[in-house]
């Protein structure tokens, strides 16, 4: 008797709406058949910062990055750096050769599904760990096509990659596959969220699963998989640029920044994650304590004002307390405050996430269910976890739509960002071949438990999500 499979699309930097207007127009006819007409197209919220890496931990560990201790694609820790600055859990960037550090730093504490499935397989996933030798399909051609894709700027034959060693995978008795592909966000970044080179990566994710539905049916295992298609984070289209770490250098604060991470004697660190969030340190109070407080914008001098106004910068967040989580743009202040067991948001000179007064303690379900429809979903709990975080900054800056953080080192020029806890980053399309799942608002990191109780497999307590089957 075959048994169960489960398979999760990972469509990176899908967009809900991009995607369901494709659907409609009849462009994605295998999706349409297999998954959405059988089963369920709804949305979801990803995480913040909502950016390839930090955002898969929700999927395969159940955590939101602040639970894990990576708070993005890019980090820095400053008790670890004041003890010793070369020290490897210093400072990371996942977007070079210390992305093989990132299994390492999920702590061991932490399954992933990899680990809880007896075959699991996975294509062009950044998380691996727990999977047997040559169950990685796609870990002997990975970094020779991603090179190539960078500069070429051609990802096409990368997602042609994904989709030929998935139909390996298929012959190998899985359990469990993670199958990613790069194509709709890469493009996204080069061109724009609906340019044509995006909408061809979204087609031909289609042809994929017309191929392995054809497959399955042929092996007698379609009516026993469970197909779930879902992003990491959405994405808007850039067209301007605040560089932060250049920002904070032009106004005398020397700061480290990737790649020019050997900086003299800095007074700040930025690490920017998606180009539309970057984490801002603080490293001159060498004890390597948080900020907290006044403390923050103190630490930045004449600086903090004029980088509110910044018509680039949507907010700054920082610890205001052990419980208080500020929240301020050039409209006004407001916190997010923990009082017992929930959350409330207070505005105080002005309303900037522009959710009004919610000052009656709300779970984490109530808190989401209160702004998934604004412009910030799941903000109060998605800002908790992440300053929760050891390795989070002192304070944490968002950018507009339409802007992002990052510009110098960017190459090429990206013309689309994420990271952010805009509705645009943060929606994904959530697409699975079943009915019948609670229809409460869901975030990402419930598709864990999901798969497990799908599956037959004992669900985990200690994770940010809960079971929707």
């Amino acid at each position: 008797m075959k048994r169960p499979l489960v398979l999760i699309y990972l469509v990176d930097g899908a967009r809900p709406d991009v995607m369901q207007e494709l659907i409609e127009s009849g462009d994605l006819p295998n999706i349409r058949k297999e998954i959405v007409e059988p089963g369920t197209f709804r949305t979801a919220t990803s995480c913040f910062p909502s950016t390839t890496g930090p955002a898969y931990l929700p999927f395969l560990t159940g955590c939101f990055p602040g639970t894990i201790n990576i708070p993005g694609i890019r980090w820095l820790e400053k008790a670890a750096y004041h003890r010793n600055r070369w020290a490897r859990n210093s400072f990371r960037s996942y977007c070079g050769y210390e992305a093989a550090y990132f299994n390492d730093d999920i702590p061991a504490d932490r399954p992933t599904l990899h680990e809880l499935f007896d075959r699991p397989f996975n294509t062009f996933s950044m998380i691996t760990r727990g999977l047997p030798k040559g169950h990685d399909l796609t870990a002997k051609v990975k970094s020779g096509l991603y090179m190539r894709a960078h500069f070429r700027h051609k990802w096409e034959p990368v997602d042609q990659a994904s989709h030929q060693h998935l139909m390996l995978g298929l012959e190998q008795d899985p359990e469990f596959i993670f199958a990613v592909f790069p194509g709709v966000d890469s493009n996204s970044h080069l061109q724009h969220p609906r340019h044509e080179r995006t909408i061809k990566a979204y087609k031909y994710v289609d042809f994929s699963v017309g191929q392995v539905a054809e497959k399955l049916k042929k092996l007698g295992r379609w009516d026993d998989t469970l197909v779930i298609m879902i992003s990491d984070h959405g994405l808007s289209a850039t067209d301007r640029h605040l560089d932060l770490a250049n920002f904070l250098s032009d106004r005398g604060l020397r700061t480290l920044a990737y790649p020019i991470i050997w900086t003299h004697k800095p007074k700040a660190s930025v690490m920017i994650s998606g180009n539309a969030a970057g984490h801002v340190y603080s490293l001159q109070n060498r004890d390597g304590e948080p900020l907290t407080g006044d403390a923050v914008p103190h630490s930045m001098g004449d600086i903090w004002p004029e980088l509110l106004v910044q018509p680039e910068v949507d907010f700054v967040t920082w610890r205001q307390d052990a419980n208080t989580f500020a929240v301020e743009s050039a409209q006004g202040r407001a916190w997010v405050q923990r009082q017992g067991a929930g959350l409330c948001y207070l505005p105080q000179t002005g309303d900037p996430l522009g959710l009004g007064k919610l000052d009656t303690p709300l779970d984490h379900q109530q808190a989401l269910e209160a702004t998934f429809d604004s412009e910030y979903p799941d903000a109060l709990v998605q800002l908790e976890q992440l300053f929760n975080c050891t390795r989070c900054g002192d304070f944490v800056v968002t950018s507009k739509t339409g802007c992002d953080l990052r510009y110098t080192w960017e190459w090429p020029e990206h013309r689309g960002s994420h990271g952010s806890l805009h509705r645009e980053h943060m929606m994904v399309p959530f697409i699975y071949n079943r009915k019948g799942w609670d229809p409460r608002p869901a975030r990402t990191a419930d598709v864990f438990n999901t798969v497990l109780k799908w599956a037959g497999r004992p669900t985990l307590d200690n994770t940010d999500g809960k079971a929707l089957c």
